[in-house]
């Protein structure tokens, strides 16, 4: 209850200056499965500030979970106060096993999980390589998987109070092929790249990244017929 309202309190005036002052625009609440779900929510990330971006872009009965990284844990009260806000700890590059049991827990529960495949900021404000974490986590968890898109953001709390545009668009979902054990490399490479693909297409060009010239070369391949 406490975390419920905590979330509240954070999520309400971000609403309300998105809806009286900042130039911020959702599109595709549509495409979120029914409440209940197992979500990994998927997006690019440009600044520090994306996550709370996303989950303020969510209606407040779908309450977000994500992952942060274990440092902000250190101190006592503002680690009580992310674990009742829904954020799962996570040790940086390497295995937390921990953490991806907790979180495939929480997808299982019906959680709607924000991840962001590339693992960190992009610096150039285009998609970069994504990792397979997103995908491993719905595969496992049998969660589906909500690609997502926010731009904009990358001119920081600046760019929000000159009211720079900022948009965030949420994609059709889709299941992710479930598969208790590993994953080979190879395979995952190819649903990683699917899903950044999917990422890509949800943004402005000039956002894509090294996921632009891929992006063209498979609508070429589809619009002559040849396979994948």
């Amino acid at each position: 209850m406490i975390g419920a309202f905590m979330y509240f309190c954070l999520w309400l005036p971000l609403n309300i200056m998105r809806r009286i002052y900042w130039r911020w625009e959702v599109d595709g609440l549509a495409n979120l499965p029914p409440k209940g779900t197992g979500i990994v929510l998927a997006s690019n990330h440009l600044y520090w500030f994306d996550i709370l971006m996303i989950g303020a872009s969510l209606p407040l009965s779908r309450r977000p979970h994500w992952l942060g990284k274990s440092e902000l844990f250190s101190n006592p009260v503002v680690s009580w106060w992310l674990r009742t806000m829904g954020v799962i700890a996570i040790k940086r590059g390497q295995r937390d096993l921990a953490a991806l049991q907790d979180a495939e827990q929480a997808l299982r529960d019906g959680a709607l999980l924000i991840v962001f495949p590339e693992g960190h900021r992009s610096k150039t404000g285009g998609l970069i390589e994504g990792r397979g974490g997103a995908v491993r986590l719905a595969a496992s968890s049998g969660a589906v998987i909500v690609p997502t898109a926010l731009w904009g953001t990358e001119k920081g709390l600046a760019g929000l109070m000159r009211r720079n545009a900022v948009h965030i668009r949420f994609g059709p979902a889709f299941q992710a092929e479930r598969a208790s054990d590993s994953i080979a490399s190879e395979k995952m490479s190819r649903l990683t790249t699917d899903l950044m693909l999917k990422i890509a297409e949800l943004l402005p060009e000039g956002y894509r990244g090294i996921y632009r010239d891929q992006q063209d070369q498979r609508r070429r391949r589809q619009a002559v017929g040849s396979p994948e």
